[in-house]
């Protein structure tokens, strides 16, 4: 090693990269500011995946050694917790913050959670003081334009009060598609000269935020950023499509996932813009955190296990079927299923197959919420299949966790999955996924053939017979537990934790920095 002795009279990143190339690393060791802006996060609010993921790659990249904040809304939900659990200490900073808005100045202001990463919340009651984050049973908010604008403004402000530079700006989905615009043009569309880098991350295409093109003036945004290279998409304000076009780096949380987004199967209208945007398209997978999905320490379950105690794993079957008043027998796999409600999941193709598969010798449990309808159909089943189906409807994220290390089967037939986080969760408590072949599904699950191979079954295309099938392969492997048992720890065996997936965005980040 090569000592520097002088006084280098620069920049500390100009040191560092002499620093760099002496040494010979492969990567330069930069510390990173970045601002991770989601609509919302686990534990203080979430709906979905983009929760999972607002929580757990920023800690990751923290432990990394980057300074990395977080914002968010301060919804109902996160009051209510706040109430709730003394522990959960959010303080005022102090900081109100003036956000034009059509004419009239609203004050939003910012709360901060201390932690590894400290989060800042968004405050201002008459646009989040609501039960729903996006929307309600009725559908979604009228005035999510009004809320979002208003989200974004807020984080570019409290951006510029901080006076502190950030690197990068990683922005999520539609609810923070106008960032970019925001940190180019500033709040009141006069111009903004910032030196940040942004990353635009897609976890859901189906979703886009498209509002009137009537209500583009909520924005406050010019009006050239309503066109062909901002906001504008076939005559309507669309949020996603402005990140899309404007965002440094876009990126979407499979390999897979990037590839089907820039189809017409599955590009949502987008898949033209994508597919020019192709060199600066990453997919990512997403990770999971190892210490919340753990067997061995989980609090959540009846034993905890590890892929040489599986005895375990079947006193949390006998405990979860207890639960839900089934019988135990250890000749017949237990299936389970833990989703949000809704099309993309594959609930209609479940419908078709239920009566041939509640013929077969499995049983059937279910947790989840969402769809009026599919949650009729789940009481449906619940009176025609006695004594092997049953289920819960609703989200309780205790029982979750019982179902992921009591089944033997998870079935996840999605229409589609950018990534899907229940197969990974499956694999890491020993549950084997039954999957479509898409997204992060794709990427993640290797089709069982033979018996040294292989961590799950998937389908060979999307139908009835194909589901049925999987789930008939699985039953006849079941069945023989020399070929069972050790399917159950090659799945065990997989590496989906964050600290893999946060190098790559790191690796990404650096390159824009």
């Amino acid at each position: 090693m090569i000592l520097v002795n002088f006084r280098f009279r620069c920049f500390p990143e100009i040191l560092i990269l002499v620093l760099f190339f002496i040494e010979g690393v492969d990567r330069c060791p930069v510390m990173l500011r970045i601002c991770f802006v989601t609509s919302e996060c686990v534990p203080f609010a979430s709906s979905g995946g983009l929760g999972d993921v607002a929580a757990s790659l920023p800690s990751a990249l923290s432990a990394a050694g980057h300074h990395c904040i977080r914002v968010m809304p301060y919804y109902r939900q996160v009051h209510e917790r706040r109430d709730r659990e003394k522990e959960f200490k959010v303080e005022d900073t102090g900081i109100r913050l003036g956000i034009p808005m059509v004419g009239q100045v609203i004050e939003a202001e910012l709360l901060l959670l201390r932690d590894r990463v400290e989060t800042y919340f968004v405050k201002f009651d008459g646009f989040f003081d609501r039960p729903g984050l996006y929307g309600e049973t009725f559908g979604d908010y009228h005035d999510n334009i009004w809320r979002f604008s208003f989200f974004q403004k807020a984080v570019v402000a409290l951006l510029d009060h901080l006076e502190t530079p950030y690197d990068i700006v990683h922005c999520n989905d539609w609810q923070t598609g106008l960032v970019p615009l925001y940190l180019s043009n500033g709040l009141d569309g006069q111009g903004r000269f910032g030196r940040e880098k942004t990353v635009y991350t897609i976890h859901n295409l189906a979703y886009q935020g498209q509002f009137p093109a009537h209500d583009f003036y909520v924005t406050g945004l010019p009006d050239y950023c309503f066109g062909v290279n901002g906001a504008e998409f076939f005559g309507s304000v669309n949020f996603m499509k402005a990140g899309l076009v404007t965002a440094d780096k876009i990126t979407t949380v499979s390999p897979t996932y990037a590839e089907e987004i820039q189809t017409d199967a599955f590009g949502h209208g987008m898949q033209g813009l994508l597919a020019h945007r192709a060199p600066d398209l990453t997919g990512i997978l997403n990770g999971i955190d190892l210490d919340t999905w753990n067997p061995e320490k989980d609090p959540h379950i009846e034993t905890n296990y590890n892929a040489k105690t599986l005895n375990g794993k079947l006193d949390c079957k006998k405990a979860l079927l207890k639960e839900f008043d089934l019988e135990f027998d250890p000749e017949v796999p237990l299936i389970g299923l833990v989703s949000r409600l809704a099309e993309q999941k594959g609930l209609p193709l479940i419908r078709e197959c239920m009566p041939e598969l509640m013929e077969m010798d499995v049983q059937f449990v279910l947790l989840g919420s969402g769809n009026p309808t599919y949650e009729g159909w789940i009481r449906e089943w619940q009176m025609a299949y006695p004594g092997k189906f049953a289920a819960h409807i609703g989200f309780v994220p205790a029982l979750a966790h019982r179902i992921e290390a009591g089944a033997d089967l998870f079935m996840m037939p999605s229409v589609f999955e950018p990534c899907g986080l229940n197969q990974l969760y499956s694999l890491r408590y020993g549950t084997i996924p039954v999957v479509s072949n898409t997204g992060g599904l794709a990427d993640t699950v290797t089709a069982q053939t033979g018996t040294k191979n292989g961590t799950g079954f998937k389908m060979e295309k999307y139908d009835k017979k194909s589901l049925l099938a999987c789930i008939n392969d699985a039953v006849k492997v079941f069945a023989n537990q020399r070929r069972w048992k050790p399917l159950v720890r090659r799945a065990m065996e997989q590496d989906f934790s964050w600290d893999r997936s946060a190098a790559k965005y790191e690796a990404l980040y650096q390159e824009l920095a």
